[in-house]
């Protein structure tokens, strides 16, 4: 970008500016801070106590502020800490800053390293632990709700409230203090494999979420309670819209202008209501000028007001040497970092480099000591802010008790998991999309429908499918996890009904034979229990040893052996190094006979043997790599290994109605040291099977043929969508669309059940099927939600966050187009999506009526640093419960620049009883979301009138004849 430009740019966005146009300005930072910040006298004890702090520290000891260390580092292989010292051998006396890739699930575990490192330094500085929070907590121990992108379908911020609260909650039960999350990114290219990450495409829909996530997350504002932690919103900013839809590459959109006014936004917002103190920046570049280095970017920061820390992604900083090449050297590239605004680095640079050339590019000026002062003192103002310092004034170790420095010894993190099992299936039901239901086809009333044999096909029909940051294959953890057959199953026992469902896998989740972990619910530690419903009955009967060779046994406990133990020994057990026997019941879920595999999947320095009804079946050899396939494998990795089989594993004849007995013994050696972003966690393992025939579906027509309904279950799970699983096209895999053509090709009614991190352009079977759910990445209850949609237990009500392309070639295919960009349409294929942004259906039919708007006077005018609020009664016309979104646009209008055909700007999602009314009420806040950049690069808020439409979705077509027209009024 010219230089003038961005001095333009920042300048005009964010001061006040001179009337221009005739029209009335204003400046973002003119509206009112949070409640959540701190009152001026606490403010002024803070500052001085932090001020004292940073003049007393040297520039070593503010360099390891600056520092994310990696956990293991410290904890090491005995999980003693007995690495503290060497971590921090180049500054011996400086104390740990920040910490990460940790997650000690125990409470002694994060308070003996909190109090080391006090005894330690020279000045008692805590350090912060950062940890993964995207939709559960990254221990992948605790609770796991639906992806971002569910949690969006939801259109409910009062959910995604409380989600934000409990996974608040359960992070700082285990020592974490600030949460790399919410993702902020706009959904703009479905090809990128993060797009699951996001909130979806529109700028006001993910603001609103974002706010409701991180205000959940930080107990709106409340960082020193025990159970609130700080939002780290990522990835500033623009990362969603790259070219191609490649991670990380260069931003791929309209320009200076959109950055401006969409993909600031949400962030401005999160800044300003939902408590966010941390930005991660992005990898990526934006107009030649990587987002780590981007000047624009860090004075929009500091004209917003916000007052927190900020750290560069993983390897962002290496990548500006080795990738965008703008640096020359680590010290060129410390210096454009610090300069710019930079503060923390992630894993970039190891230890001794990052001291040695900060220390050296102080010496030399290239950066200011003042500036390295001020970036210390933003992060010790966040500590501060948190409570952290309140136990640490001195270098006595004192126990934990209720302060915010330690974890409370009676927190348990298993206890909170628990009480919010509820939560996951709530958000899970809510965050389902009913496509098509042709003929009411949903939901399934064997009695009434003629119904009496179900066939549910396909490869996500039993497996737990959580999407990426969710532990290995997407799955963890495994215990609480519910697949659609396991929930259909229970479904159909509980209500006596005379339906008979039966299986089959039919295709495998991509294109190469994959390890899928077993279900706890066909495992079970007894014959007796085989048969049980209850999760407490669903694992093998686990005997840990304190020793390698089964000599020393120390616990015994039912569970299910798909986990890690992070860094550190499962509980009980003295030493990393140790092996476990697991023994119990395998129950067979297949309908005659599948010709599949079997096996025990490990870490490195493992082995493991499976023995199935007393014989050796397969044996996991003892290796530097282990055998675990990794998230997201090479296309060549796809291609050439189709049909192989699974490390790890070996044949096996699967048969119908049968159980055997299966024993595991496990062996790990783990006394070495991890390396981040290579193995950061000691011992894993993952007991898998994988049920797809050699002639799959063949397999699968044989079962199908005879239903009287199928549930096609497919989509895409951590194989195909995640970080670095970026898509040219967007249907399903090769060996699934074989599969779905079959079932078709049989004219039963089929329901059409989808899961993924990205919309499926499918056409050919949106129009053909009886129904269609999307229900994304949903989380542990995620099977148990799908089945009580099904059944009519739970009547969907789920919105597209984004919109659903009818072709990959037919891309961008977001609501919020400009005109011109379908004034003509493609020869060849429609050019519009399948499914628009904010469309869903549901069981029962709602009548809008009496919609209304007025502003803060209630009046039908407006200016600037008012409320629009807007009105509507809401009537469910059915019998039965259901949920409403109510969607409000402003529509196109004249304008000093082109604007989108329509863009929402208010929503709500109202539940009602059969037969019931009431008025909704949905605000719109002025001064954030009606501005414009005009031609001159000065936020505007023109004068005139605003058309706003109530509307049933985003697409053109949509409106519902009620439209409300309000004048804007210019100084």
């Amino acid at each position: 970008m010219d230089p003038f430009l961005r001095v333009l740019l920042v300048s005009m966005l964010f001061l006040p500016t001179s009337i221009a146009f005739g029209a009335q300005h204003y400046s973002f930072e003119t509206q009112q801070r949070p409640a959540h910040s701190l009152d001026r006298k606490t403010d002024a004890e803070r500052d001085a106590f932090i001020h004292r702090l940073v003049t007393q520290m040297s520039p070593e000891e503010m360099t390891m502020q600056l520092h994310l260390m990696f956990a293991d580092n410290i904890i090491g292989p005995y999980s003693d800490n007995g690495l503290y010292d060497f971590a921090t051998r180049f500054a011996p006396t400086a104390g740990v800053g920040v910490m990460h890739d940790w997650y000690p699930t125990n409470a002694s575990y994060y308070n003996t390293v909190q109090r080391l490192n006090l005894v330690k330094s020279r000045l008692p500085i805590p350090f912060m632990q950062l940890g993964e929070c995207l939709h559960g907590v990254g221990s992948f121990k605790q609770s796991m709700f639906p992806q971002s992108i569910g949690m969006a379908a939801s259109w409910d911020t009062s959910l995604v409230h409380r989600i934000g609260r409990a996974i608040g909650a359960e992070a700082r039960a285990i020592g974490i203090h600030a949460c790399l999350a919410p993702v902020l990114d706009l959904g703009k290219d479905v090809r990128w494999g993060r797009v699951q990450e996001a909130w979806g495409e529109d700028f006001l829909l993910t603001s609103h979420m974002g706010v409701a996530y991180a205000s959940g997350l930080s107990k709106n504002g409340s960082w020193s309670d025990t159970d609130a932690v700080i939002p780290v919103m990522k990835h500033f900013a623009g990362h969603g819209s790259p070219i191609g839809g490649h991670n990380a590459a260069p931003y791929n959109g309209a320009g200076s202008r959109q950055y401006l006014m969409e993909f600031f936004r949400p962030f401005k917002a999160v800044v300003d209501l939902g408590g966010a103190r941390g930005a991660l920046m992005a990898y990526h570049e934006f107009d030649g000028i990587p987002s780590v280095v981007n000047t624009m970017f860090y004075d929009a920061l500091e004209d917003w007001g916000f007052d927190g820390f900020i750290i560069a992604d993983d390897a962002a900083l290496i990548m500006l040497q080795q990738g965008h090449m703008v640096s020359n050297s680590p010290a060129d590239t410390l210096s454009q970092w610090f300069n710019a605004g930079g503060m923390i680095q992630y894993y970039d640079f190891d230890i001794g480099t990052f001291l040695n050339v900060t220390t050296a590019i102080l010496a030399n000026n290239s950066v200011p000591l003042f500036t390295l002062q001020s970036h210390v003192t933003r992060i010790l103002n966040v500590k501060y802010d948190m409570g952290l310092f309140s136990n640490s004034t001195s270098k006595a170790s004192s126990e934990p008790n209720s302060s915010s420095l330690y974890v409370p010894s009676d927190i348990v993190y298993q206890e909170l998991t628990a009480q919010h099992a509820p939560l996951t299936l709530e958000a899970a039901r809510a965050s389902i999309v009913l496509l098509e239901n042709r003929n009411s086809a949903l939901p399934i009333k064997p009695d009434t429908q003629n119904i009496s044999r179900i066939a549910l096909i396909g490869p996500y029909g039993d497996i737990l499918n959580y999407g990426d940051y969710s532990g290995t294959w997407g799955a963890s953890p495994a215990q609480n996890g519910t697949t659609i057959r396991q929930s259909m199953l229970n479904y159909i026992q509980n209500s006596s009904l005379d339906v008979q469902l039966v299986t089959s896998m039919g295709a495998n989740t991509w294109y190469y034979n994959a390890q899928y972990g077993i279900p706890a619910y066909l495992l079970s530690p007894t014959v007796n229990s085989a048969n049980e419903s209850s999760s407490e009955n669903h694992g093998l009967l686990g005997t840990y040893f304190a020793d390698t060779n089964f000599t020393d046994p120390r616990v015994s406990q039912v569970d299910v052996p798909n986990k890690d133990w992070g860094l550190y020994p499962p509980l009980g057990l003295p030493s990393n190094n140790f092996s476990v026997i697991w023994e119990g019941i395998l129950t067979v879920p297949v309908e005659g006979e599948v010709s599949g595999s079997i096996g025990v999947a490990v870490s490195p320095n493992t082995t493991a043997r499976l023995y199935i009804d007393g014989a050796l079946v397969s044996e996991s050899p003892l290796t530097t790599t282990g055998n675990i396939l990794g998230n997201i494998e090479p296309l060549a990795y796809d291609m050439t290994n189709g049909t192989m089989l699974p490390p790890g594993g070996a044949q096996w004849t699967f048969k119908k109605g049968t159980t055997h007995r299966i024993r595991i013994e496990y062996q790990t050696w783990n006394l070495y040291q991890k390396l981040e972003n290579v193995n950061s966690v000691n011992a894993q393992v993952e007991l898998w099977w994988n049920l797809v025939d050699s002639d799959a579906i063949t397999k699968a027509i044989e079962v199908a043929k005879t239903a009287d309904l199928i549930i096609l279950a497919v989509g895409a799970n951590w194989n195909s969508d995640g970080e670095n699983g970026d898509r040219a096209t967007l249907g399903l895999s090769d060996n699934q669309t074989a599969l779905a053509d079959a079932l078709f090709d049989l004219g039963i009614p089929i329901v059409l059940v989808l899961q993924g991190g990205r919309p499926f352009a499918i056409p050919k079977y949106y129009t053909r099927c009886a129904a269609a759910l999307e229900t994304f990445f949903p989380g542990q209850s995620g099977g148990r939600a799908i089945s009580d949609v099904l059944f009519g237990e739970f009547n969907p009500g789920g919105r597209m966050p984004l919109s659903i392309p009818f072709d990959a070639s037919s891309l961008p295919a977001f609501y919020n187009f400009h005109a011109t960009a379908h004034a003509v349409n493609y020869t060849d294929i429609y050019s519009y999506p399948s499914y628009w942004f904010g469309y869903g259906l549901s069981y029962t039919n709602f009548s809008v009526s009496e919609f209304n708007a007025t502003s803060s006077g209630g009046v039908k005018t407006f200016t600037a640093g008012e409320t629009i609020t807007f009105r509507a009664t809401v009537t469910n016309e059915g019998n039965i419960s259901g949920s409403y979104v109510v969607q409000v646009y402003l529509l196109a209008r004249i304008s000093n620049i082109v604007r989108a055909q329509r863009q929402l700007v208010a929503f709500s999602r109202v539940y009602l009883a059969a037969s019931e009314s009431r008025e909704i009420t949905m605000d719109l806040e002025v001064d954030r979301y009606l501005p414009i950049v005009n031609r001159r690069y000065e936020w505007e808020l023109e004068g005139g009138d605003y058309t706003f439409a109530l509307s049933e979705s985003g697409a053109p077509t949509a409106n519902t004849a009620m439209n409300v027209t309000m004048l804007c009024l210019s100084n």
